[in-house]
């Protein structure tokens, strides 16, 4: 039996929630629902779960209730709908699988939805027929053309299905605020068919065609994959016949937008053809657990990566005091392996180097370098005008050091800095506050690159990076020569380019890089609409955009993904499909972004 064959063993489960910063005014859930005896109802609520009776305003009979979210269209066509609870096309105080169906879905949307059920008992999807009914499910498209709904004299059930939907839409769901989208077509038929059984495989194919592109024509909206989730009949059944089982498996085999529950073995009531209870609250417990598997997980689920192209982990490389050998030995070999890294200064320290040469017995990197490798793409950034500890510092000292730095690198370098690192990691209240005025972010912590650094240490550093999915923020000073440096220059560089290997799964990029996605990856919001195959997202982000100005990164998350296109503010962006999974890069303070699955 193909594996899309709902068995006894699937397991329910309740898990259909949608986190609300994503799925905020998203449009309304409609279902549909049709078929006949079995899907109009024949089980006594008498006997229905407890769970629903709690919605009963009659505790006798429990013939009258309202569920909290379900609002339901019968078998009408004036598009009214009311509060559901279970009753039949005819007779209040009968239930069927949809009545646990429903119950399940409120449980979960935890919001209003809406069902459009058309069901008639004793009705065949076969024309001719000689039914006693006179009214037929038939997709036959020359009889379709002669006929005409029930409702207005005609014999096309058919037709009053798809004319209660149009009514529904028009009169109500059309003028829902935030829209409406079709999730699922429920059915469970083909009793009355069991003198036709050659026939029903091509009659149930047209029937559910019909109703998808009934529904494409009618809202302008791709419902040619409209999931069709429907149930065989059991094998006690009397009107059981092989040959309609072998159709509805054939069914759910060759359309991929098809899921058949087996109900085989399912037990029914005394008249041999209609659920007890039992059965009833399988079907509609398997009802929702297909709905929720292949409805809603398999929906794209869209998010912001952790780090830019979804990538494991990051590393933001710093080093401290510019020394030269920054520029002599680090900067090519950050060109070389294609690397961005945050080089903290001290403007006095440039300054006296260039006056007097050497301080404190090191040679010091010069502005005209610092330009160049800024233009390059490094960071160039505060680490207080005179390496002052802070917290030994008047707060008008403090501000002073700080602010004295971020003018001299501005003039010299041409960026004004927008990080800080403490001078000796001594921080307080006082300082972190100052220093983190008008900026993305400033070095709290830290972890030593030097002087202990080994290549097995740095190996398995990198190792539990990939699996914490952390930001490593290192502090380097010297590297032959100075504070802490490395036993050997070639520990440092044989890292760098084992990390550079790694690059697919490893970011690389500077601390003001790396601390900006993080902030807006942290306090975005997203507002995402789904109609059909597109989805609609608004990004809202209110942050200095002077300071964080750092695209993110968007994963859209679905099963077996081959083609998107992904456009925002009408611009075409560039995505990246990765198994299951489509990246692409998006304006955090844009406007809103189409995605198209095809």
């Amino acid at each position: 039996m193909d594996k899309k064959i709902i068995l006894a063993s699937l397991l329910l489960v309740v898990n259909l929630l949608v986190p609300a910063k994503l799925f905020a005014q998203k449009p309304a859930h409609v279902f549909i629902t049709a078929g006949q005896s079995n899907t109009d109802g024949r089980v006594n609520n008498a006997e229905l779960p407890g769970y629903i009776k709690q919605f009963a305003t009659d505790t006798v009979d429990f013939k009258t209730g309202a569920y909290r979210y379900c609002q339901i269209s019968q078998n009408r066509n004036d598009g009214h709908f009311e509060s559901y609870f279970p009753k039949g096309r005819i007779t209040e105080g009968l239930w069927t699988y949809d009545a646990v169906t429903y119950y399940l879905l409120e449980q979960a949307l935890q919001e209003e939805f809406y069902v459009i059920k058309y069901a008639v008992g004793g009705t065949s999807i076969q024309y001719p027929n000689d039914t006693v009914k006179g009214r037929f499910w038939s997709a036959n498209p020359a009889w379709l053309a002669n006929t005409s709904s029930f409702e207005k004299g005609g014999k096309s059930l058919l037709k009053s299905f798809t004319e209660s939907i149009d009514a529904a839409i028009d009169s109500t769901l059309s003028k829902l605020e935030n829209g409406y989208t079709i999730d699922a077509f429920l059915w469970h038929q083909g009793e009355s068919d069991d003198r036709y059984e050659e026939q029903y495989y091509e009659n149930l194919k047209a029937v559910v065609a019909y109703v998808r592109n009934h529904l494409t024509a009618k809202t302008g909206q791709d419902y040619s994959a409209l999931p069709f989730v429907f149930g065989s009949i059991p094998k006690s059944n009397r009107h059981f016949r092989q040959g309609i089982e072998e159709a509805q498996q054939r069914k759910a085999k060759e359309d991929p937008n098809a899921w058949l529950i087996d109900m085989s073995a399912q037990e029914l009531q005394k008249d041999r053809t209609h659920f007890n209870a039992r059965s009833a609250e399988y079907l509609g417990q398997k009802m929702y657990a297909v709905l929720d598997s292949i409805q809603y997980r398999n929906r794209p689920d869209f998010s912001v990566a952790k780090y830019k192209d979804d990538k494991s982990c990051a590393i933001s490389y710093t080093f401290d005091d510019g020394t030269l050998e920054h520029y002599t030995l680090v900067f090519p070999k950050l060109k070389e392996l294609g690397f961005e890294a945050t080089f903290w200064v001290n403007g006095n320290t440039i300054d006296k180097a260039e006056k007097e040469g050497l301080v404190n017995k090191l040679p010091r990197i010069s502005w005209a370098q610092l330009k160049e490798m800024a233009d390059a793409g490094q960071e160039i950034s505060n680490h207080g005008w005179a390496h002052k500890n802070l917290t030994k510092c008047t707060e008008e000292e403090a501000r002073i050091e700080i602010e004295k730095n971020d003018s001299a690198i501005e003039t010299r370098v041409g960026v004004r800095p927008v990080t800080y690192c403490y001078a000796g990691n001594r921080k307080n209240e006082m300082a972190i506050r100052l220093a983190s005025e008008n900026r993305v972010g400033t070095r709290i912590s830290q972890q030593s690159l030097g002087g202990k650094a080994s290549p097995e240490k740095l190996k398995a550093k990198i190792g539990s990076l990939l699996q914490d999915h952390s930001w490593w923020v290192t502090m380097t000073h010297g590297i032959n020569e100075g504070y802490d440096i490395f036993k050997s220059d070639t520990i440092l560089w044989n890292h760098l380019t084992e990390v550079k290997k790694l690059e697919d799964q490893i970011w690389v990029a500077t601390f003001r890089d790396v601390a900006a996605y993080s902030t807006e990856r942290d306090s975005i919001k997203l507002t995402t609409k789904a109609q059909g195959k597109k989805t609609y997202i608004i990004p809202s982000l209110s942050l200095d955009q002077r300071l964080f100005c750092q695209p993110l990164t968007m994963v859209v998350n679905k099963k077996g993904i081959e083609n998107i296109r992904v456009k925002q503010d009408g611009k075409t962006i560039a995505v990246k499909i990765d198994r299951d999974k489509a990246l692409f890069d998006f304006d955090p303070y844009g406007g809103e972004i189409q995605v198209k699955l095809k």
